[in-house]
This record gives C-alpha cells, structure tokens and sequence, in this order.
C-alpha cells in the first residue's frame, strides 16, 4: 500500500509535468537558417498621394469618408477655400472643406468598398491656379490572424484545466485509499 501511494504520487507529479509544458517537436534536416523575423505588422488606413508644381495632395480613406490633405508645394502651406472634384471610374463628387487644407469626400454606398486599385483624377481649383492630379488608392486584403492567437491561449488554458481536474482526481483518490487504509487498520 505504501508503495502504491509512492507511485502515485510520483505518477502525478510526471502528469502534471508534461501537461503543463507546451510542445517541442524536434524537425530533422535543419540547419538552423531561418528566415529573418517579420516586423510588427499594423493595418494603416489605404493612402495615396500626388503632387505637381503648385500642388500637393494626400488622400487617406478612413471608413465611408474620404480625406484629402491640399497644400502648396512650394511652401508647405495649406491650400484655403479650394474647389476640389474628385473622379474615379466614372463618379464624380465634390470634397468639402472640412478645415484648413483638409478636404472631405462622403462616400456613397458601393464606392471603395472591395479590395483593389482605384486611379482617381482630381481637379483642383485655388483662386487663380488651378491643377489636375492623379493618383492610385489601393485597398488592401483585410487578413485575420485573430483566430490563429486565440485558439493558441485555448490550448494553453486546456492545458492548466485539464492539469488541475487530473490532479483533483488525484487528491480526491488518495484520500480514499488513506481512509479505506485507515479503517481497515481500525478494524484489525
């Protein structure tokens, strides 16, 4: 009976042991040159930008709104009280002067929705000087890693349940082998 509760015991403690521990597989034919680590990756609203002599632009898409960032080349000033038409396929639509230098597009349903590369003309017009620019918007795959990170944790929390019930069951065992001994020890 000793013995057994010795075995036990030391059974529990390996168990416990190699559930807690996660997985090291070895991989045959490695020389251990690896690619380099891929940097930090963070999904940055899609952009595009254009400039000519007098002008330079920034459109940042952000939801169902379009942004346009206007100021002069040469100075670096915003570009105030500009009539701004903006093309793409087609549509055309006027930006509003949202403040100074910033112009904003309202976008209608089904315009730069999908994923892909969208060449836009815009036509500027600040007081006498006026200008047209193009550009390309491209709208990136949105690429979901959260599923990947989230069933790793769950692994890893069904891991420590999975350890805690064995050792529960463990407990729970060897105090009924303790009282079964006890009582037969009474007995004698």
């Amino acid at each position: 009976m000793k013995y057994l509760l010795v075995f036990i015991i030391s059974l529990l403690l390996v168990l416990s042991n190699l559930s807690l521990t996660q997985d090291v597989h070895a991989h045959g034919a490695d020389d251990h040159e690896h690619a380099a680590p891929t940097g930090l990756t963070t999904q940055v609203a899609p952009r595009a930008s254009a400039q000519t002599e007098d002008f330079e632009l920034l459109m940042v898409l952000q939801g169902r709104q379009l942004f346009i960032y206007l100021d002069r080349f040469a100075d670096n000033q915003p570009v105030l009280d500009a009539q701004l038409e903006v093309e793409n396929a087609g549509l055309k639509a006027i930006a509003k002067q949202s403040g100074p230098g910033v112009y904003v597009l309202d976008l209608t349903k089904g315009w730069l929705e999908k994923s892909g590369r969208y060449a836009f003309s815009i036509s500027v017009e600040a007081g006498e000087v006026g200008d047209v620019m193009t550009t390309s918007l491209e709208i990136p795959e949105l690429i979901e890693d959260h599923a990947s990170e989230s069933s790793a944790g769950f692994s890893i929390w069904w891991r420590w349940l999975l350890a805690v019930a064995f050792m529960l069951i463990s407990a729970t065992g060897m105090v009924a082998i303790w009282r079964r001994k006890q009582r037969s020890d009474l007995a004698a």
